[in-house]
């Protein structure tokens, strides 16, 4: 009698924990769910309790709200009104408010956004994977978050009016910048860099992506990419004008038709030309290009540039170091969902740069608030994730944190400004720094 009622009292998570943790998904937390077949899918998104899958159902139930991941996430750490571990419980409370109406009056399965959570709910996550890490039962908020989000921008096309303009700038531009296509390669005006066509081969397609291509500030890496690629003597090239966004943004933030539309085109791409590996310094492109392009047959050998260059060795290394000291922020697309730590940090030693680490750095970093496409949502000054990060920048005492991310870039080079710190610490590239090394 006790073993059969378990499952309806307190102590049901003895039962639900071991089965989430033998049914989860086979696939890695850095890839996401892709919907089959899409052009004639019924079900885009999840907007009822109904619609998850068993396996996110029995997730819900199998959470033991221990508040691990209420504890690393920026967005709760920042004061916003969003905690994955409440999450997952209003989940939890819809399901069961669903069985129990289902049973009597018919009306279980509402609407579940606007009814169970706020319409905005699903656009705090910034995808970090921090709750992930710290699960101890692998319940995943951020496959749920992106399901809600998927619903909203396929299936209701209600969203936040910035992620209306970006899924437009991208529809249109082919770029969350919303740039002429023809300026994607105006940061490579006077460099020398081949810029390969249908038929051609070489050893490494590098693929910089939009922030380099469309970003001023990022720009500058790209040429400092470039410049270090030319001085190892590097057989390497670029797309040119061929070159187009890998989707990731419009998949973070629910347009699946969108990401699978441009997967489609790229591969068109990558297929023309003969190549051993891709290369990247966006470790929101690397993680795509790695992970999820596999999804759809893109089976690439993928490197970001920190990976590639730790492999590699090239002449007019420094004998000693500048003198600056540098703190390096991890992000959480080249860490922790893709275990790069190690390599940025040889390349800092191997250049003879003076780094020290923050309190909360390799798998424990802390996140730059630009995920998820929080990059382009609209943040309340006194919640924003990336003055937190700042912070922790600021207290090592460095002069610089070093990055290996366009989006911590921004996010650091946005937060220094708003908070008037620019004469006490600047942020950069790894790529920057190292040029400027050799």
């Amino acid at each position: 009698v006790l073993v059969a009622s378990l499952p309806f009292t307190k102590l049901r998570h003895l039962i639900y924990t071991p089965l989430n943790i033998f049914f989860r998904p086979e696939r890695d937390s850095n890839t996401l769910e892709t919907i089959d077949n899409i052009e004639e899918a019924e079900l885009l998104g999840v907007g009822k309790v109904s619609e998850f899958t068993p396996q996110q159902l029995l997730s819900f139930d199998a959470c033991v709200r221990c508040g691990r991941c209420e504890e690393v996430c920026p967005v709760a750490f920042s004061g916003m009104p969003y905690s994955p571990k409440d999450f997952i419980q209003s989940m939890r409370t819809a399901m069961q408010t669903g069985l129990v109406n289902s049973n009597g009056n018919g009306h279980g399965d509402a609407e579940m956004i606007g009814g169970a959570i706020p319409e905005e709910t699903p656009w705090y996550c910034t995808t970090c994977g921090a709750c992930l890490d710290r699960c101890p039962v692998f319940v995943n908020p951020v496959d749920d978050i992106i399901e809600l989000r998927r619903y909203q921008v396929l299936t209701t096309g209600k969203m936040p009016k910035s992620i209306g303009d970006v899924m437009r700038n991208m529809e249109r531009q082919g770029n969350p910048w919303g740039m002429p296509p023809d300026d994607r390669i105006s940061w490579a005006a006077d460099l020398q860099v081949r810029q390969l066509e249908p038929g051609d081969e070489v050893d490494v397609l590098l693929y910089l992506g939009c922030a380099s291509a469309y970003d001023e500030r990022n720009k500058k890496v790209a040429r400092s990419v470039v410049q270090i690629l030319n001085q190892a003597k590097v057989d390497y090239g670029v797309l040119g004008l061929d070159e187009m966004c890998c989707g990731e943004t419009s998949r973070r933030l629910g347009h699946e038709y969108l990401f699978q539309m441009m997967v489609e085109q790229n591969l068109e791409i990558f297929n023309s030309i003969k190549f051993q590996r891709i290369v990247t310094n966006c470790p929101h492109c690397f993680n795509t290009l790695k992970n999820e392009y596999p999804q759809f047959g893109g089976d690439f050998l993928v490197q970001h540039f920190t990976e590639y260059l730790a492999e590699i060795s090239y002449e007019g290394l420094p004998a000693e170091s500048n003198g600056q000291q540098i703190t390096f922020h991890d992000s959480c697309y080249l860490g922790r969902y893709n275990q790069v730590y190690d390599q940025p940090r040889q390349l800092l030693s191997k250049t003879k740069l003076n780094w020290i680490e923050m309190n909360r750095a390799s798998e424990n970093s802390f996140c730059c608030g630009g995920g998820g496409g929080q990059m382009w949502m609209e943040t309340d000054a006194n919640t924003r994730i990336n003055h937190r990060r700042l912070t922790d920048a600021v207290d090592t005492g460095a002069q610089v944190v070093a990055t290996a991310c366009p989006y911590c870039l921004l996010m650091f080079d946005d937060a220094i400004r708003s908070k008037g710190k620019g004469d006490q610490i600047e942020v950069m590239d790894l790529a920057e720094l190292m040029a400027d090394q050799i």
